[in-house]
């Protein structure tokens, strides 16, 4: 699962002389700034919001910045800069005894996966497994959290060559999603990166064919779904897929969710541009 350059608006100067980061403000303004596919502006965002939170000794505000980098560091391939993040983000966790709270397994989890996202998968698993723990003991069976660990958890299992683990944590993960409401985001990622998987682990050619082909038709099913909110997210999804269908020699899907993607991200410039 976009910027700005620094400090916006009065309500957030006061915020500061406060002695506390609006780190909603902050979100929320990141959301739009990759709403618009301006990613160089959100690494600024984030990065003049991370150091003025150490300024200010906001450490829950600064953790909060640290997730968000690692995800926006996974995306935009930036290694030393993602694995940095990781390390204080989990630096953080344990100066401040939160190992047992859902805020440390999230971070946890984003670590790890920052971490096997930049090839250290081994590293990466205890980390993973502490997620799990925390998760298992602090939530609900069903709650979203778990389908992004479990997704995640199979993409760890799949560098490992473990492929029956890594299909176990993938229907976990379509467990969860398909009992959440607006979740066809997710479950096309889901059944993308199942395809990946079978490829991997099917020696039948035909058999191999068969699930990569059935997973990928999954996919664009839950893209297609007329409930679908065609918004930024919509259109992230759709270039993070795409690639993916061009492997697997669905050409034409993979032009069309590029399509549909440019098109989208076109359609928010041009509504920033005429409310500016």
């Amino acid at each position: 699962m976009g910027g700005e350059t620094a400090v916006t608006g009065g309500r957030r100067h006061e915020s500061h002389q406060e002695g506390q980061i609006p780190v909603q403000d902050v979100i929320r303004q990141l959301d739009r700034l990759l709403e618009q596919n301006r990613a160089d502006e959100a690494e600024t965002h984030l990065e003049a919001w991370l150091e003025r939170a150490a300024e200010m000794g906001d450490w829950r505000a600064r953790l909060t910045i640290l997730n968000e980098l690692m995800g926006f560091h996974r995306s935009s391939g930036k290694k030393e800069k993602g694995l940095s993040a990781s390390a204080e983000g989990i630096r953080l966790v344990r100066d401040h005894g939160m190992e047992r709270t859902v805020t440390g397994g999230t971070t946890f989890l984003n670590a790890a996966t920052t971490m096997k996202a930049f090839g250290v998968t081994e590293e990466a698993l205890p980390y993973y497994g502490e997620a799990e723990r925390i998760f298992n003991r602090l939530l609900e069976p069903g709650d979203y959290r778990f389908a992004g660990l479990y997704n995640n958890l199979s993409l760890a299992w799949t560098d490992m060559g473990q492929y029956e683990k890594a299909e176990s944590y993938y229907r976990r993960a379509m467990a969860v999603l398909k009992e959440l409401p607006e979740s066809e985001m997710e479950l096309a990622v889901t059944w993308v990166n199942l395809a990946c998987l079978y490829e991997k682990k099917e020696r039948d050619l035909s058999r191999r064919e068969e699930r990569t082909g059935d997973c990928l038709n999954r996919a664009l099913a839950c893209l297609d779904g007329p409930d679908c909110k065609r918004d930024g997210y919509y259109a992230f999804t759709c270039t993070k897929c795409a690639p993916t269908f061009g492997h697997f020699g669905y050409f034409l899907a993979e032009r069309e969710l590029k399509r549909r993607a440019e098109a989208i991200y076109g359609g928010i410039r041009h509504e920033q541009h005429e409310g500016a």
